[in-house]
């Protein structure tokens, strides 16, 4: 079982706590450092290596995390619009004219609250069950375009909610690639220090080629906030009623 440095010993450069931006920064800074001091042929490929591996990486995706903000917005707004459509037409119009008949039960089952604590799946299924009541009786509720408003409705929520499953499959997809190229850079950078540390025995000198400190920045910046939050003293316990 791996210890809790494992990732640590078997590549620091996956351990570095930056952003996107900062981590291709940081490899960059590398590169140019190994370029600029003409370090010899043994360097050649592993600097190549490094460069691909950058070009690999998108410094404007995220690792993880990514919202889903954008099509659970559009979700939300589509349902809202539905069930305040259902909840509007049950109350001004097949109330008011369908309530002393036998069809008004059909309709109760699909009145706005119970509609509303479905899960998505259950909601469209029986949504469509309410499309066709609203298409079958219209003429009765006086109501002409009811139905082609209520499949207009229905359809920009189904869409939404298609929507929405699809983006969080890319982004669940990209994410696996999101860590893949970030690796690829760790890998790339360790087998470039390996080399370092034959060529030169100080160990600043190896250093030299890194810049680390975005990740120092990170890492000081968690250190005082986990502080902060430590220091928030707790809220005093309600005095229970006299005896």
């Amino acid at each position: 079982m791996k210890g809790p440095n494992s990732t640590y010993f078997e590549n620091p450069f996956l351990t570095l706590s930056m952003a996107r931006p900062a981590y291709k920064a940081q490899a960059a800074y590398s590169l140019r450092a190994g370029r600029e001091a003409s370090l010899g042929a043994a360097f050649t490929p592993l600097l190549a290596a490094l460069e691909t591996a950058i070009n690999g990486f998108d410094e404007n995706l995220t690792d993880g995390g990514q919202s889903t903000a954008g099509g659970t917005d559009a979700y939300h707004a589509a349902r809202t619009a539905w069930l305040d459509f259902v909840g509007d037409t049950m109350l001004d119009y097949v109330t008011p004219k369908l309530r002393k008949l036998p069809v008004f039960a059909d309709f109760k089952k699909f009145g706005k609250s119970k509609l509303k604590a479905l899960d998505q799946g259950t909601l469209l299924t029986q949504s469509q069950t309410l499309l066709k009541l609203y298409h079958a009786q219209q003429a009765a509720l006086k109501y002409p375009t009811l139905g082609a408003e209520a499949d207009a409705l229905y359809q920009a929520l189904a869409a939404a909610d298609e929507t929405r499953d699809t983006q969080a499959a890319t982004i669940t997809d990209a994410r696996l690639d999101l860590t893949a190229d970030r690796r690829a850079i760790a890998r790339a950078q360790r087998r470039l220090k390996a080399q370092l540390e034959l060529a030169f025995e100080e160990p600043e000198k190896v250093y030299s080629f890194f810049d680390f400190s975005a990740a120092e920045s990170a890492r000081k910046s968690a250190k005082k906030a986990a502080k902060a939050t430590a220091k928030v003293p707790a809220a005093p316990a309600e005095a229970g009623p006299a005896a």
